[in-house]
């Protein structure tokens, strides 16, 4: 009977896992678009010339050091430390270096589609089998996955090239290898390369490495074995780290400190304790009594209470943490703990209840609950923003392109050769350079502005004439500098 249990919940979550593949082709939109969507393809196309550096775009007449460090340097770039007209990435490699094997597969237009696909699907996958790790029947860990795909963290972070959910496949990854790894050395050494890549894609995955090592056991052979696995990506980081910053242990966001704050953690913990249950259900509340309430083993409960307790604890002093619902996204890895190790309490607390019950009710209290979790979610996904619109509204920055053959900041870099000038890094000192430069070149001078950027016109030199727009976004043009661009009309 537990095998066919067994057996039906992995054709479940194959179908499942089917249905929300296509839900994803439908509306996902992984392409170069805001800072880090154009960062990491950047990146990757650096990666993919086997280069680290990009020569910066200037203007005759007006060098970098005329004007300010940033004036001609693209979102999710920085100047590079070496000094010259140069730039370096700001993101951590992981993300871009997946991205260039699947450009070979998918090309550069559906490479970040592939991406995010399989991680989206690999980490629903690895949420079932951690939980059938930790005790959950089949139903159990498969509703434990569903909670996963259903969260609007979850496909909020699917459908636009961000590192959120690859960090989330890759950490629970390295502890469902990690449970496994007292059965042989290979587990353990598969956990540290996990862990690695995930280190690479978002380095605070490094914090997987605590309950990976309690899963393991804390034997010199079993770390010893952790540590090789986790060789590779640190490696990798920091040769990368000497390449475009000077110094093994530089990362691209330089010196963070100021962005933690102990002032913030009782705040932070209040919203999170307000906002997580709507968006990950409202069963990881219970989820810090699996220590007591579970009937589990005391070492998976570690595992599972540590996992949790690493990340939140790491981002309550963070200052973004708790802007808007979605910069919880930065907690994804540490949801699979949460869900699991809530699902596991709840059975047990149904259990005592519907003890209780008569027979007809125990066989239905079980789906009703999960029911009602699911709910709570799906129910947030219409209020917080149009899933359609999460991925699809990327798609924009490649329409002004098409237009314009220009995009927004780090999405202009991206898909064109054009000298990009940033709006708010323009000094009124070098303005008069600026366009004289265009007139003495024939060089029009465009802004591409999203709504709530339209009064950085008031800022710029010049008379400034929208000329169409794509979306939300609208086209200016500046009549004190070269001739308009040829070319079709925007569309309406």
């Amino acid at each position: 009977m537990p095998q066919k249990t067994f057996s039906g919940a992995i054709i479940s979550l194959g179908l499942g896992l089917a249905g929300y593949a296509v839900l994803l082709v439908i509306m996902i939109g992984a392409v170069p678009g805001g800072s880090d969507n154009s960062g990491y393809f950047n990146e990757a196309r650096l990666f993919s010339r086997g280069r680290i550096h990009a020569p910066m775009r200037t203007l005759a007449g007006v060098p970098p050091d005329a004007a300010t460090q940033y004036l001609y340097v693209p979102l999710g770039f920085k100047p590079s430390p070496g000094g010259g007209a140069s730039l370096v990435p700001t993101y951590p490699p992981g993300l871009p270096l997946l991205l260039v094997p699947a450009a070979l597969v998918a090309g550069w237009d559906h490479a970040g589609d592939l991406v995010l696909i399989l991680h989206s699907l690999a980490g629903i996958a690895l949420a079932f089998a951690l939980g059938r790790l930790c005790g959950l029947p089949g139903p159990w860990s498969l509703a434990g996955a569903a909670v996963l795909a259903a969260s609007p963290l979850y496909l909020f972070t699917s459908l636009q090239a961000l590192s959120d959910v690859p960090a989330t496949a890759w950490a629970t990854a390295a502890v469902v290898a990690a449970i496994n790894g007292r059965d042989g050395p290979r587990w353990a050494l598969a956990s540290g390369f996990c862990i690695s890549v995930g280190f690479l894609v978002r380095p605070t995955n490094l914090l997987v490495a605590v309950p990976a090592a309690l899963a393991v056991g804390l034997g010199p052979r079993h770390l010893g074995l952790l540590a090789l696995g986790m060789l590779p990506g640190v490696a990798a980081w920091m040769a990368i780290n000497h390449a475009a910053y000077g110094n093994v242990l530089q990362s691209g966001y330089g010196a963070i400190g100021g962005e933690f704050h102990s002032g913030l953690v009782a705040g932070t913990l209040g919203y999170c304790a307000w906002w997580l249950p709507r968006l990950l259900s409202p069963v990881i509340v219970v989820a810090p009594l699996v220590v007591a309430y579970s009937g589990l083993r005391p070492r998976l409960a570690a595992v599972l209470v540590t996992w949790a307790a690493c990340f939140v604890a790491f981002y309550a002093p963070y200052r973004w943490t708790h802007e808007q619902w979605w910069f919880l996204r930065f907690l994804l890895p540490a949801a699979p703990a949460l869900i699991v190790a809530g699902f596991l309490v709840a059975r047990r607390l149904l259990g005592d209840a519907a003890g209780r019950l008569p027979a007809p009710m125990r066989r239905i209290l079980p789906a009703l609950a999960i029911a009602a979790a699911l709910a709570v979610e799906l129910g947030q996904a219409s209020p917080l923003r149009e899933a359609r619109a999460v991925g699809h509204g990327e798609l924009k920055y490649g329409r002004v392109s098409r237009w314009l053959v220009a995009q927004a900041s780090g999405a202009l870099f991206y898909f064109t050769d054009f000298t990009l000038l940033r709006h708010d890094q323009i000094a009124p000192a070098v303005s008069s350079r600026i366009l004289a430069s265009l007139r003495s070149e024939g060089r029009p001078l465009y802004a591409v502005l999203f709504p709530f950027e339209a009064d950085a016109l008031k800022r710029l030199p010049g008379t400034w004439a929208r000329v169409g727009s794509v979306n939300d976004v609208g086209i200016w043009r500046c009549d004190a500098a070269g001739p308009a661009l040829g070319g079709p009309r925007p569309p309406p």
